[in-house]
This record gives C-alpha cells, structure tokens and sequence, in this order.
C-alpha cells in the first residue's frame, strides 16, 4: 500500500484554487519565513565563528614563520591592519545580525531583507581579508570564500528571485571591491585584465548558478505555501501535533478572520483497522459534540467539512492564553478567589453539555484555557470533547471506541467509576474538575504515583489530602469542602450536578478585600502577558493530543 499523503499534498488536492492568483507571490508562509529567519541567526553565528578561528590561526601560523620575499609588512596580525578591519567588521555585522534575528523583535520578512544586506556587508569583509596583503592579487590559484559565502546564503536564507539577483550579484561584486580597496591603501598598482578574469570569474560563475538554483528553491516554498489551502481557508503555520490530528493556525480568506483547523493526521486517515476506525469515530463525535454547545466557556467551532479523502477537519476559534496546566507551572499557584472564578466558568461550559446528555470524560487542567477574549481577561474555555459520551445512549459503538493500546481518559484525574469501567455521568467531569480545583490551589496532583496505575489506585482506595495542607496560600474552608465533596469516591455525595457546585463555589467567602473581578483580571495580564508579547498558543490544540498521564 502506498505511504500517506502529507497534510499539504491531501489539502492540494481537496483545495479550490484562489481565483486569478499566478506566481508565487511576494513572500513565503508564515511558519517557513520564521525558520529562515532562525536559520539566518545560525548563518550570522557561524560567519563570526569562522573569522574569530581564522585570526587566531593567522596569528600563530604567521608569527611562527620568517618573513617572506614579497611580504612587506611582515607578521599578518600586526602588518596588515586591512585584515584586522574586515574581521572586525565581520565579527561585529555577524553578531548584530544573530541578536536580531534570535530576539524575534522585527518582522520576519524586514529580517530576511537585513539578511540580503548581511551577504552583500559579509562578501566586503571577506574581500578584505582575503586581499589583506598587497601581494595576494598574484596569486589567482584557488576558489575565493566569496564564492562559498553566496552559495551557502543562498541555500539557507530565501528570497524572491530579484532579490537574491541583486543581493548575489552585488556580493561577488565585492570581490574587486576588495582588491581595490587593497591595492589603493597599500599604493600598488592593479593588475592586469587577465589577472581580474581569473581572479573573479569563477565568483560570477557560481553565482549565476546559485541564482538559478534559488528559483528552484524558492518556488517550493511557495508550492507549499498554495498547498496549504482548504476550502475558503488558508493555512498559514502549524500549531502542533499528536496522537490523531494535526492542528493549524488558518484564516478565512474572504473574512481574514484567524482561527483554528484541527484535522486527522494523513498516517491515522489511512488506517483501516480497528484503531483507525476508533479514531475516526472519536474525532467526528467531537466535532459534531462541540458543534451543538452553545455556552460561550465551550470553546466555539466555525465550521467543519470532509476533505476528498474521507478525512473530517473542522475549525475553531483560535485563542489568546495559556491552559491551566501551563499557567500553574509558570506563575504558581493560584489566590482562592481567582481559582472559584475559573471553576464557575468551567461549570457553566459543563452544564449545558451535561444537559445535553454529553459527559466530557477528560476534565484536567489542559484541556481547561485561560484566555483574553476581547476585553475580557481570565476568559476560561473547555476544550477537546474528543471522549465526550452520552450517558443516555450507552451503546455498544460507544463502549468500543476504546480499543485495545489506548486509554480512555487521564489518570492523574480520573474518577474511580471511570477506572472500574463503571457507568458514567455528570458526576464524573465534577470529579475531574475537583482535581483540577485541587492543582489550582496547590500545583500538586490530587495523587501522584511513580506509575498510572498506581495513580488509579489510589484514586480507588486512598483519601485525599486537604488542599489546606499543601497549599502556600490559606485557602478558606468552604472552597476546601466544595474541592474535597468532588472527590468523594462515591458519585452520590458528590455535588450532583455543575450547578450545584457552581452555586457552592459562589458561596464560598474568602478572606480578601477584593474579590477576583474583571479590573485584578486585566492587571495580571498586562503585568504578564502583555498583548505585544501574547501569541496564540499552540497549546489550545496540542493538549487535546498529549498523552494522558
């Protein structure tokens, strides 16, 4: 059987073409133009590498010999300050150009157009060094580094073809420039026209083909880039993978709306077994399961279709946070009031989707996102309902969505009916969510085990440690109750439904003289993630794939 497609080969096939688009375009994908733009940072690094080992082995190779006939100077680090000026010049121009492509503080494109100007200044150093003696136009023998320095930035930083001309072609331009600039410092006279044939020739003749391998070159960047088409969407860079599907940051072309597109990975789209089949399956019940929900915490889907392959994709709203998990793991921790703001939100998103008859299966804090929507700050979305099951119609397809090798679930917050096999319900994600609760409070797990099994099994059989206790902040005790009625093992004596822990939680008073409002909300942000710094992340999608653990 033939391997699978890639994701942009199946796209440009099931993609409508943009009407009257020809050529390439002015520039690459995003995603492809930031890896030259990294790229170009390692370039500028190994530029300045080359010259730093260069002058010190000029220095002990020329300070160990006796001078020569036809040098007039003598030692090379001393006699030919030319030398010391085009070093100097590429160690300062190469790490400048390094900082600014590493620091991500320019756009990617303004950074690849420096970039050109880099390969013009960096040809003129070379020059330098090369023609540092007055002597060094006599000997023709040999290739110029010019010549290697314009292939090798050709090959690794793309352009549109005028540009790489220009900027290859005024490169080994620098050649003679540099010979000039030698022979008038040091008051000698030009050689003859043969001697400048074949002296720089040969840097024209590689650059002409470098040129016309750049056109190549460029040219499937931008097939790439027409390949990353579907429908009326276009992609613009990937957002993550797993286990099933990839994920893309895509925009609507005639809305210019960005958003998310999560389809089925081509290697999963090509399995006929009972694993491909499940997956399949799971896949279009999250669609359709996120589709019907309406409450503005679960997060929204635009649209979703079927690729020539048979292959689902849907898109969603892309947005601007960081999942709990992450937030916990990079600022600690949360205040009591902060964390009963978030579970209310959560509750509300479960309690239509329980009302609905759908059991999310998966609550853990990466699947749980604190966004800024709007003017919104501390936005929380419910993500991937990818296990969501209906436990009014528990049928047989149901049960065998989990074949064998997969787990169904996360154990680290899995609630013990959910780790018998037992039936479940609404009880179930409240389980999850008192977990969640619980890690917010402490940056702890409820449980934690050198195994998943022997996570499971504590869930089963141990009593939770009150938060109180490992928490660095008081927590006040009627949030600990509503947190530790979740975990209850027996389903009965937990809140029996999202409402009635959402109304616990409102009732719970903490010891602050603010509560967690929109203005505390707002200052978190700007003090953390100010909106020049904040990105969509691509952990909105990738941590409906992470592995459960």
């Amino acid at each position: 059987m033939a391997p699978p497609e890639s994701l942009p080969a199946r796209i440009a096939r099931a993609a409508t073409p943009v009407s009257g688009s020809r050529g390439c375009g002015p520039t690459l994908p995003a995603d492809l133009m930031e890896k030259a733009v990294l790229r170009l940072g390692w370039v500028a690094l190994i530029y300045v590498a080359s010259h730093v080992i260069l002058r010190f082995v000029y220095h002990f190779t020329y300070a160990s010999l006796p001078e020569q006939p036809l040098d007039i100077g003598g030692i090379f680090p001393s006699s030919f300050p030319l030398a010391d000026v085009g070093i100097a010049g590429a160690v300062i121009s190469g790490v400048l150009v390094c900082v600014l492509a590493w620091s991500r503080k320019l756009p990617p494109a303004l950074m690849l157009d420096i970039g050109l100007l880099f390969e013009v200044v960096g040809a003129l150093w070379i020059s330098l060094v090369e023609f540092a003696t007055p002597v060094t136009y006599l000997r023709a023998e040999g290739t110029s580094s010019i010549s290697i320095w314009i292939v090798f930035f050709i090959l690794v930083v793309p352009a549109t073809f005028g540009k790489t001309t220009l900027a290859a072609f005024a490169s080994a331009a620098m050649g003679p420039v540099g010979l000039i600039a030698a022979a008038l410092y040091y008051g000698v006279e030009m050689p003859e026209p043969g001697l400048w044939f074949r002296l720089f020739f040969p840097i024209f003749w590689y650059t002409a083909w470098a040129v016309l391998l750049s056109r190549f070159l460029y040219s499937m960047g931008c097939d790439v880039g027409k390949a990353r088409e579907l429908g009326s969407y276009a992609l613009l860079e990937p957002l993550g993978s797993g286990g099933m599907g990839e994920v893309w940051k895509v925009q609507h072309r005639m809305l210019a709306r960005d958003s998310a597109l999560k389809m089925i990975r081509p290697d999963v789209c090509a399995k006929t077994d009972a694993r491909g089949i499940a997956m399949h399956r799971r896949f279009e019940r999250e669609v359709r399961a996120t589709a019907g929900l309406r409450s503005p915490h679960t997060v929204a889907v635009y649209d979703f279709g079927m690729a020539e392959d048979g292959c689902f994709y849907y898109v969603m709203e892309l947005l601007d946070g960081l999942d709990l998990e992450s937030l916990v793991e990079r600022y600690g921790p949360l205040p009591p009031e902060r964390v009963i703001h978030f579970l209310r939100q959560a509750c509300d998103s479960l309690a239509e989707a329980h009302h609905n008859c759908l059991v999310h299966r998966d609550i853990k804090p990466t699947n749980i996102f604190a966004c800024r929507l709007g003017l919104n700050y501390d936005f929380i979305k419910v993500l991937d309902f990818g296990l969501v099951k209906s436990d009014l119609q528990a049928d047989e397809s149901q049960t065998r969505l989990t074949v064998d090798g997969t787990t169904t679930g996360t154990p680290a917050y899995m609630a013990p009916e959910m780790a018998l096999g037992k039936p479940v319900d609404a009880r179930t994600d409240l389980y999850g969510l008192g977990c969640v609760g619980y890690w917010l409070l402490t940056g702890r797990l409820v449980f934690e085990g050198s195994t998943p099994a022997a996570v499971l099994l504590a869930h089963l059989q141990e009593t939770p440690v009150p938060p109180s206790q490992r928490a660095e902040l008081e927590i006040p005790a009627s949030l600990e109750r509503a947190i530790l009625s979740c975990l209850e093992k027996d389903a009965a004596k937990r809140p029996q439904s999202a409402q009635e822990l959402s109304r616990q939680l409102a009732a719970c008073r903490c010891d602050v003289r603010e509560t967690w409002n929109q203005e505390r909300a707002e200052r978190w942000w700007r003090t953390h993630m100010p909106a020049t710094e904040a990105r969509p992340r691509a952990e909105q999608m990738a941590v409906a794939e992470r592995q459960p653990g």
